[in-house]
């Protein structure tokens, strides 16, 4: 009997959104002289923004969800006191809003409970929709950074939103994309894009060029192009499948600096296919990927998405 031989030869990717990558398994078992931290939270929730007692803190408060037992609040949403948009600024007209996830400060994304999820969906939904009111807004950008690897200035877990009055050209390439035979509409079936978990409207899975090492996407398996177009059972279902993919990422990976990155159609468009991407910063770019935008990843997907696979949290 002969084993199949493993190979760390490299390998070229490039994708229908022009993300090239250079898929380099064996430089994986370079030395390090760099070991990975588990972050941990160390600022007191007296002296944090973001905590209950704390409100008067930030800017006026625009949203909240109320707490079940009726004290206090479940999320809330706010102006970022640092905006890098405003209003009333006329060369950088927009909005900056902060989502405060959760009144816990020791709590990540990954830990709260469903129906925490599903709340926070409803929060950005009803965001975006009060943003897309404005003429002026072109496109909406939803994200998150978690841990001060990944962008955050501050620890207590939080999201943001950030309504421009133009659409950035990487999500044009993405429009321009789903004008014809959608890619993100074959994903739930394309072998190119290794799976993870599926529910009946959403597919998990890794991206066959990958900007991150066990990069993840979720992707409605209907033309969908922004959480505005998500009924409430579509919202619980996102919400399912967002959590699994949170609590895999942390059990298996110790909780990583990460994005979490909402690809949502720029405002009035019709024709565009939303999806979330979620990147663990396990690697940093260095001189090569600043100076060519050619990614050098050391895991393969297919490897990712089997890690993924075998160590599901449910």
């Amino acid at each position: 009997m002969g084993n199949k031989k493993e190979t760390h030869d490299g390998e070229i990717r490039t994708d229908f959104l022009g993300r090239t990558a250079i898929i380099t398994p064996g430089r994986d078992l370079r030395p390090h002289d760099f070991k990975a931290k588990v972050p941990k939270k160390k600022q007191k929730p007296f002296d944090c923004f973001f905590c209950p007692g704390n409100e008067s803190l930030t800017p006026a408060e625009i949203d909240r969800t109320p707490a079940q037992n009726g004290k206090g609040w479940q999320n809330r949403c706010f102006p970022n006191k640092f905006p890098a948009l405003s209003k009333s600024w006329k060369k950088a007209y927009g909005a900056h809003e902060v989502i405060v996830e959760t009144p816990i400060h020791s709590q990540t994304l990954s830990q709260l409970s469903l129906d925490q999820f599903r709340q926070y969906l409803l929060m950005i939904k009803k965001r975006i929709a009060a943003n897309s009111k404005d003429k002026k807004i072109k496109f909406i950008s939803v994200f998150k950074n978690e841990w001060e690897e990944a962008g955050a200035s501050l620890e207590h877990t939080h999201s943001q939103l950030v309504a421009m009055p133009f659409v950035p050209p990487y999500m044009k390439l993405q429009q321009k994309a789903c004008n014809k035979n959608c890619p993100f509409c074959k994903i739930k079936t394309d072998k190119k894009y290794p799976k993870i978990f599926s529910t009946k409207n959403f597919t998990l899975s890794c991206p066959y060029v990958p900007k991150y090492r066990h990069e993840v996407w979720i992707v409605p398996k209907k033309h969908l192009g922004s959480i505005s177009d998500l009924n409430s059972k579509l919202i619980f279902e996102l919400a399912q499948i967002l959590s699994i993919a949170l609590k895999t990422q942390d059990s298996y990976l110790d909780y990583p600096p990460y994005n979490l990155l909402f690809h949502l159609s720029p405002t009035g468009s019709k024709n565009f296919h939303m999806h979330l991407s979620i990147t663990p910063r396990l690697g940093k770019w260095a001189g090569f990927e600043h100076q060519t935008g050619v990614i050098m990843n050391s895991v393969r997907p297919e490897a990712a998405a089997e890690a993924y696979r075998r160590n599901l949290v449910k």
